[in-house]
Formats: C-alpha cells, sequence, structure tokens
C-alpha cells in the first residue's frame, strides 16, 4: 500500500493537508496518480462551493479529523 492508496481510503473524510507554507482544511473528494482534491470552504466574496486542487509531490502530511 501507498501513499495515494492510504489517503484514498479517507474520501469523503474532513482533513487537513499540509503543504509548504500552507494548511488547507476541507473533505477530501478523490486522490489521484498527481494530486488531491478537497472541498473546501467557500472565501469571502468567492463562489460557493470551492475545490482545492493539491499536487501529491507538495503534500507534507495529511491529518485527518473525522473518519
Amino acid at each position: 500500500m501507498d501513499f495515494k492508496e492510504l489517503v484514498r481510503g479517507f474520501t469523503g473524510s474532513e482533513v487537513e493537508v499540509m503543504t509548504p507554507g500552507d494548511m488547507i482544511t476541507g473533505t477530501l473528494i478523490s486522490v489521484n496518480d498527481a494530486s488531491l482534491m478537497l472541498k473546501v470552504p467557500p472565501v469571502m466574496y468567492g463562489p460557493p462551493g470551492d475545490v482545492a486542487i493539491v499536487p501529491l509531490r507538495s503534500v507534507e502530511f495529511v491529518r485527518v479529523l473525522t473518519d
């Protein structure tokens, strides 16, 4: 089992993703070979239902908040 398979098992869970210089909190939507996608809260004055795409090479760690 590699990192992608492990993280993919938490699809639908609330997670924190740490990257160099940023932490993104949201619901894990999907994981592919190059990135993971999170549904994040809307940004003030931004569109609702924002999605964050994080390159896997930038991920330092993933913390699962709910299971």
